[in-house]
């Protein structure tokens, strides 16, 4: 070896020339043995390099992939629970966190399209206080196209939103139609339309209507029957209790009828019975003085019916049924506004036994007096 500076020649082990000093430059054998163990460190490093970068990037994945999952667990029980607003910006976060999320991306849709169903109801209800009834169906409608293609527990869940949004609209609007409603022929199909539908609220009404109904009926048989109209009283009497089966005074008034058509069909027979016993004192006060008033008014109640109600007591010695009620309606100068018949009930009273008699004006609209005229009724 000689220095490269000088030229002196170097010994075995000098690192610096004794002649200049300068450094002694490596040797053809050093340098390959440094360049032959970087040869197998570069690929060591670059395996390093390459791993740690390769865990790096699957561990940002990682961790993105479960922000997503994450998010999107967040979305479904947030829609689970009705805040959609809550729902898209959890789904929008999952979609920001993995682009490629289908499952978010089709919630997200069923989100979306969900508040606009939210959105159609809110009207609809605006509609529905504003009785724009037509408005309101259409309303409705159109949130159940916006649902229709869309299965699964949310769906479930926007399907009764919108199925108590239409009870609702229905009960409002048999709300309305019930005005001013008094007849048989009007009441008995609103009762069908409440009848279908399945809510709390519309079995109330159903139920008013019925009683309403039945309190009809009992009106027209009786006025049938004072008219000596059996058949038509009878008939009314079915009808009320068609729907309302339970009907005491319903069914009173039933007995009275058959009672009245037997007695209006022997009344000949009946009268000359009735001749022959009036002989007796005990007969003449049964068929005279066989009934006491004890009571008799007349009160408006808040839809504007007048309802006359009253009791009696029997005074007789023997059982009396077909007990009627002969009274008359003033108003406050003392003009006539009415005179009415009305049956007691329960059809046959025994001695001493109370009945009571009621009869419903509809829709008067202003208070009346009422005064008892007389009585009548058979003796059995």
């Amino acid at each position: 070896m000689y220095c490269s500076n000088c030229g002196k020649q170097l010994q075995i082990g000098d690192t610096y020339c004794l002649a200049c000093g300068s450094k002694r430059l490596p040797t053809v054998d050093e340098t390959t043995k440094k360049m032959k163990r970087w040869q197998w460190l570069a690929p060591l490093l670059a395996f390093i390099l390459v791993t740690t970068s390769l865990a790096g990037y699957f561990y940002s994945e990682h961790r993105k992939t479960e922000a997503a999952i994450q998010a999107f667990d967040n979305g479904e029980k947030a829609a689970l629970d009705g805040d959609y607003k809550k729902a898209k910006q959890a789904f929008q976060t999952a979609l920001d966190h993995r682009s490629d999320f289908k499952a978010a991306t089709e919630n997200m849709r069923l989100i979306e399209d969900a508040l606009h169903i939210q959105e159609r109801l809110n009207i609809s209800e605006k509609h529905i206080e504003e009785k724009a009834f037509d408005k309101a169906s259409e309303q409705i409608q159109k949130a159940e196209s916006t649902l229709r293609s869309y299965t699964g527990k949310v769906a479930s869940a926007l399907d009764q939103k919108i199925t108590s949004n239409e009870n609702a609209l229905n009960i409002a609007h048999l709300q309305y139609d019930m005005e001013g409603k008094s007849t048989l022929d009007e009441l008995e199909p609103l009762l069908t339309k409440a009848d279908a539908i399945q809510s709390p609220e519309a079995e109330q009404i159903a139920e008013e209507i019925r009683k309403r109904i039945a309190e009809i009926a009992y009106v027209q048989a009786n006025d049938f029957l004072t008219d000596n109209q059996f058949s038509a009283a009878l008939a009314s009497v079915k009808k009320g209790l068609y729907h309302e089966p339970k009907s005491k005074k319903l069914l009173s008034l039933k007995t009275t009828i058959h009672n009245e058509q037997v007695a209006f069909e022997q009344a000949e027979q009946k009268r000359i019975e009735q001749a022959i016993v009036a002989a007796a004192e005990e007969k003449e006060h049964n068929l005279n003085n066989a009934i006491k008033l004890n009571s008799i008014e007349a009160k408006m109640n808040h839809l504007g019916d007048i309802i006359v109600t009253g009791t009696i007591k029997s005074q007789a010695t023997v059982p009396i049924g077909s007990i009627r009620i002969s009274y008359t309606l003033t108003d406050q100068d003392g003009k006539i506004f009415d005179k009415n018949e009305v049956f007691v009930y329960p059809d046959i009273l025994y001695p001493d036994e109370t009945g009571t008699f009621e009869y419903t004006h509809y829709l008067v609209n202003e208070e009346l007096n009422v005064k008892f005229n007389e009585a009548d009724w058979h003796v059995n």
